[in-house]
C-alpha cells in the first residue's frame, strides 16, 4: 500500500469592491505586447471622500467591456480632458496594494508623494456614461430566475 502525498497550494485572495470616477482608460504597450489600464477615484466614507486606484485590466469580461467602451466613446482618449464624458462604475478590485508615486502640486511646482492603491481590475458591476446606463452586469440571482 503505497501513500500519496498531494501538496496544495494556498494563497490569500485581497479584493475590493467599489464605485468610483473612471479616470485616464488607456492602452498600455509594452515589449511582450499591450494591456488596458485606468485609474478610479473610488467612493469612501460620508464625506465624499475619495481613494485613488491605479488598476491593470485583467478580467476577460472586464477587458471585453472596456475595448467597448473606449470604441463606443473615443473622446476617453482625447488629450482634452473637457471632452471626456463623465463615466461612473461599480467594479471588482483584487491584487491590492498601497503604493505612493512623486507629482508635482500645480499650485506650488514643489514636488509631493501621492497615495495610490495599485491592482488588477477583475470586473465592472456597471458602468454609467454620462449618468446613462451602458453596462450592468447579470447577477446570479436575475440569472438562475430567468432559467
Amino acid at each position: 500500500m503505497t501513500q500519496s502525498t498531494q501538496t496544495q497550494n494556498t494563497y490569500f485572495n485581497l479584493t475590493c469592491d467599489g464605485i468610483g470616477f473612471l479616470n485616464r482608460p488607456r492602452t498600455v504597450k509594452t515589449k511582450k505586447g499591450e494591456y488596458f489600464a485606468c485609474t478610479i477615484q473610488a467612493s469612501r466614507g460620508d464625506a465624499n471622500d475619495k481613494t485613488r486606484f491605479d488598476l491593470r485590466v485583467v478580467g476577460n469580461e472586464a477587458k471585453s467591456l472596456f475595448a467597448q467602451l473606449l470604441e463606443d466613446f473615443p473622446a476617453l482618449t482625447s488629450t482634452n480632458f473637457r471632452d471626456h464624458p463623465t463615466v461612473v462604475v461599480g467594479f471588482r478590485a483584487g491584487d491590492i496594494v498601497a503604493m505612493t508615486f512623486e507629482t508635482t502640486d500645480r499650485q506650488t511646482g514643489e514636488k509631493i508623494q501621492t497615495p495610490t492603491i495599485d491592482g488588477r481590475l477583475l470586473k465592472f458591476k456597471f458602468i454609467k456614461v454620462n449618468g446613462e446606463l451602458w453596462y450592468t452586469e447579470k447577477s446570479a440571482d436575475t440569472a438562475s430566475t430567468e432559467a
